[in-house]
């Protein structure tokens, strides 16, 4: 129990296949999701990692769809201030994280997945299908719910760094 930036680096280097699927234990994949996102993986060679929208549920929360930007772009801009996948939802190439030696930072618990999506956004093109594919589970013990306040400045941290990063461009 090393946590969860530690363990996602640990499926990263034991995983074999072509592509990474990445998914919280508590949601609900549709039964068509990795079928379509390695079809339009497949069909879109510069896709190096894919979303999808969401659902997100819940005890007490009322239901509601996430939707991020589809298209890179626009996705590169949504970093700016906020991150551009829901989590559980990404399938990445293995080769895109192993040819640029990419993982999870340890520094970045709650942040892990913001702090990749800011350094792969720069060496593959991203997207979305705008079609939801998980259903998102929110609790009141979830990680992203219990963020203490130091973990808060971390997150706006990165987001200060990708401003700085695009202002200085």
């Amino acid at each position: 129990n090393k946590g969860l930036p530690y363990s996602l680096n640990e499926g990263i280097e034991k995983a074999k296949g072509r592509y990474i699927a990445r998914m919280d234990a508590d949601d609900i994949s549709l039964s068509t999701r990795f079928e379509e996102q390695i079809k339009f993986m497949e069909e879109n060679p510069e896709i190096g990692v894919c979303g999808t929208w969401t659902e997100i549920f819940g005890e007490n929360i009322n239901t509601k769809i996430m939707k991020h930007p589809i298209a890179h772009d626009e996705m590169k801009v949504r970093l700016l201030f906020s991150v551009c996948f829901a989590h559980p939802t990404v399938m990445i190439r293995k080769e895109v994280l192993d040819k640029s030696k990419l993982k999870y930072n340890l520094d970045y618990v709650n942040a892990q997945d913001y702090e990749l999506w800011s350094r792969i956004s720069e060496v593959t093109t991203m997207a979305n299908l705008p079609k939801i594919l998980l259903k998102y589970r929110i609790s009141e013990n979830s990680i992203t719910s219990v963020t203490d306040s130091q973990k808060i400045k971390l997150r706006y941290k990165l987001f200060q760094y990708n401003l700085d990063d695009v202002l200085d461009e």
